[in-house]
Order: C-alpha cells, then structure tokens, then sequence
C-alpha cells in the first residue's frame, strides 16, 4: 500500500516539476485576491499542528515589524492559494529567498507544492522540494501524503515519504490516523504510528503510540485541542 501511495505522489512530482513559472503567473493573475500575514504557514488539514507538535501559527492584524521574518497568504475566497516566506528590511523591501508555495483543488484532492531556490553555476532556479496531498473520499480527509526530494549537483540525494491514513467513527470525527513512511532513503522504514483522537467535554485529546526500541507499544498524551471559548456578549 506505501508503494501505491509512493507512486502516486512521485506521479505528482512529475507533473508538477517544471511549472513554477506557470503556477507563479496563474497565481499573479487572480484578481480581488486578499492579503493574510501570519507567523508562518497555515494548517493546511485540520489539526496538522497537533499532530506535528507545533502550536498554530499567530495572524498579524497588522503589518509585521521591520527586520520579523513572517509568511505572506494569498487567499481567494477565504482559501489559500498561494505563500511565501519573508522579511521586511528597513526599506520595506520584502525578501523572499526561501522559496514560495502553491495549493492547488483537483477533484477529490487538495495539493501543496513547495518550490526552493537552488543556484547552480551562474544559473538559480526553483526545484520542487516538498509535496503535500490530500486525498479526499466524499467530504472526508481519505489519507494524507507527504514527500521530501533534495538533490546534490543535480542528482537526487535523499528522499523524505510519510503517508498518514484515516479512519472514522460513526459521526464522522476522526478515531484514529495510522503513519508509515521512510526517512532519507527507501529502504530506511519508519516504525509505524498511531494518533487516537478522544473527546472530552468540548475538548479534542491526541494519543500518540509508536514501537519503541523495547519492542513495547507506549500510547502517551501528545496534544489536547481545548474547545473554543465562547464569546461574551455585552450588557446593554
């Protein structure tokens, strides 16, 4: 099932390998597009966070101070289509040398493409660097995958692939997401992890159990998603 996954996502890479400038000028074109500034990247599934152990990125109400390194969204609709990392200098000149983002909806699939700079002799272009796609059944988040390629002297040097699949209960909240992968080389198999969602009063508790080098399976509290806090109205 990994290669099937794999082979899908390097069919990705393919496709995609060589259209930054056309995803650049699609990107540019789109009118009334509105301006987000956050802290860094936004989720681009539910609870990708949680699950990676980070905290959600904070939104600036206002232009980020000069010298801050931030992430620039471009949304249409109130979705996200397009970002880059970057620095306000003095001048207010933006940088944005790390490189820039794409999502993309195809039908049943939502893909995020991560483009990178890489110079080579007197020549700099941007290489396709990470992968992320959303693989949807129905309404429902089917199974996420994840690929990494980085290249030394223009030959692949190592490689990144997790696939994470979902499972539901009856009232479509997540019960569990399962992932397996490898890390910088095929035959480098990641021990396969479980995330266990529970539900408690409002609240969303994330398990996470991984085999350990004991050979034990160790389920521990890995995030908790508090409820929202309802807002106070005002007395009149």
């Amino acid at each position: 099932m990994i290669e099937k996954d794999l082979n899908l996502i390097l069919e990705i890479y393919e496709k995609y390998s060589q259209s930054y400038e056309t995803l650049l000028n699609q990107a540019e074109s789109v009118e009334n597009k509105a301006i987000l500034w956050s802290e860094f990247r936004l989720e681009l599934y539910p609870h990708e966070c949680a699950l990676n152990a980070y905290k959600k990125p904070k939104i600036y109400k206002k232009y980020p101070v000069p010298g801050e390194s931030f992430t620039i969204n471009w949304l249409k609709n109130d979705e996200v289509f397009y970002y880059y990392n970057a620095t306000i200098y003095e001048s207010e000149t933006i940088s944005n040398e790390s490189g820039a983002s794409f999502i993309l909806n195809e039908t049943n699939n939502k893909i995020c493409l991560r483009f990178l700079g890489e110079s080579n002799g007197e020549t700099d272009k941007m290489v396709l660097y990470q992968i992320y796609c959303v693989v949807y059944k129905d309404s429902l988040i089917n199974k996420i995958l994840f690929y990494e390629r980085e290249y030394d002297d223009g030959v692949i040097d190592s490689e990144r692939f997790e696939t994470d699949k979902y499972s539901y209960n009856d009232n479509e909240t997540i019960h569990t997401i399962v992932r397996d992968g490898f890390n910088w080389e095929r035959d480098n198999i990641l021990n396969t992890r479980t995330f266990r969602f529970d539900y408690v009063d409002g609240d969303i508790l994330i398990y996470s159990k991984q085999l350990k080098l004991n050979l034990e399976d160790t389920e521990e509290l890995m995030w908790t998603i508090k409820k929202p806090k309802e807002k106070r109205r005002k007395q009149i």
